[in-house]
């Protein structure tokens, strides 16, 4: 009997934890990379990149990987003198795949580059 009532409360949580499971999220995020933004849009899987817009010269450059999986990085950057508006590549047409974005951005003023990285998932 107790291994019949732990097999029902086993199941009533399980079918409880799908019932109240939040939905999943749109990978679609903005992030701010110190000069500038990433945007990725999940409808239209395009990562865009775009530099501030501010006094002197300013670019922000985003180097997209996939870990574990060999094969030709997606680079992107923009800047603010060249091309005011953001710069925007394809980046997968498939679901749940995970990029590593590292990327740099540099602003003549302050004239350093900042440096950084983070992962997303389609």
């Amino acid at each position: 009997m107790n291994h019949l009532r732990t097999a029902i409360v086993g199941a009533a949580v399980a079918a409880a934890s799908v019932i109240l499971a939040q939905p999943a999220l749109a990978a679609s995020f903005q992030r701010d990379v110190g000069d500038g933004i990433v945007r990725y849009d999940d409808t239209t899987n395009e990562m865009c990149v775009r530099a501030d817009n501010t006094t002197g010269t300013a670019w922000v450059e985003v180097t997209l990987t996939r870990p574990g999986v060999i094969g030709t990085p997606i680079v992107i950057r923009d800047d603010n003198v060249k091309h005011p508006d953001a710069t925007c590549k394809q980046v997968s047409a498939f679901d749940n795949v995970t990029y590593r974005a590292d990327y740099e951005s540099f602003w003549s003023g302050r004239g350093t580059i900042l440096r950084g990285s983070f992962q997303f998932t389609t």
